[in-house]
């Protein structure tokens, strides 16, 4: 019976250990005249595949090129009419924001004007025009 996990002892896993063969670096590996040569079929190799690459994505590009039109035309539309459904809301928290601003104003002049009664009330020997700003102290 054979068992696949069970290594068999009599064979080195790294092969043969015959004298014949010989590397052609000396078994030194990046030292010899071949780098350069394999240096070159490496680069041409790795300049293959990224020419591929650029091929396959233009190749996408074009054939995607309709479908992002047709998505980019779906999304205008859905913003378009997101738009159109905000323009009341938008018109009513502008009158809302009108109302508190004038609200707000009315409330200023009257508490103002309360400052203004208390000073004077207090005995104070200045008195300011209404249209001239409080002076700091």
């Amino acid at each position: 019976m054979y068992d696949p996990t069970t290594p068999n002892h009599d064979q080195p896993v790294e092969g043969s250990r015959s004298d014949s063969y010989t590397a052609p670096d000396g078994g030194n590996l990046g030292s010899g005249a071949d780098d350069n040569e394999t240096g070159n079929g490496a680069a041409a190799k790795a300049n293959d595949v990224f020419e591929s690459l650029r091929v396959a994505i233009e190749d996408f590009a074009e054939r995607a090129s309709p479908a992002v039109r047709q998505f980019s035309a779906r999304a205008a539309e859905v913003v378009a009419t997101a738009a159109d459904k905000a323009v009341p809301l938008a018109h009513k928290a502008g009158d809302a924001t009108a109302d508190a601003s004038g609200k707000l104003a009315e409330k200023s002049r009257s508490w103002a004007a309360e400052v203004r009664e208390s000073i004077s009330n207090n005995g104070s020997t200045t008195t300011t025009d209404e249209n001239e700003p409080p002076t700091t102290i």
